[in-house]
């Protein structure tokens, strides 16, 4: 008896498996921009390129600053956080002009060399401002910062600086890497 049903179970799975058909599903690719009007295209994908992920992080790290770092009580704090608004609003302009795609409306603008020295003087400016956040946040003369509670978040706020010197840095590495690539091709 347990032959049989052994049997008829084996029977079974080989009809069930001759049964079975197969599936082909057919797509169509389609661009990686999203038209909005004239030359302008939405172009999220950058983000997944290594200097769209950089200019996040230096954006995330600049946030982060800006939280250690103010209230700007201080002369060197006032000018640490002078810094990181220009390089913030520099970024932030720059994201928006690669997320629209506007780089292509002005096709005869050398972007890449422009971004290029933009990232080279926001990297020295973020070593200055950041080294300066730190020795004068530890200089006896503004000992009353760790009375008042600033002394740990300006800190804090320098060492994050000297995080986006290397987020910048990097993003800086890329670029120079893809300029020195497109003056050698013909």
């Amino acid at each position: 008896m347990a032959e049989e049903l052994n049997a008829q179970s084996q029977t079974q799975q080989k009809e069930s498996r001759d049964n079975i058909h197969s599936v082909t599903a057919t797509g169509k690719s389609e661009s990686t921009t999203v038209g909005l009007g004239d030359g302008i295209k939405l172009n999220p994908w950058y983000f997944k390129s290594v200097p769209g992920i950089m200019k996040l992080v230096q954006v995330l790290i600049a946030i982060i600053c800006f939280g250690c770092g103010s209230p700007a009580i201080t002369s060197y704090s006032r000018f640490f956080l002078f810094v990181i608004s220009i390089c913030f609003i520099f970024t932030i302009f720059l994201v928006f002009i690669y997320l629209m795609g506007l780089q292509a409306l002005l096709p005869n603008f050398p972007w890449l060399f422009a971004e290029l020295i933009y990232t080279a003087i926001a990297t020295a400016l973020y070593i200055i401002a950041a080294i300066v956040e730190l020795v004068m946040t530890s200089d006896p003369k503004f000992e009353f910062l760790r009375f008042i509670g600033y002394y740990r978040p300006y800190i804090a706020a320098g060492v994050f600086g000297l995080f986006n010197v290397l987020a910048y840095g990097g993003g800086l590495f890329f670029l120079l890497k893809e300029w020195r690539e497109l003056r050698q091709t013909p």
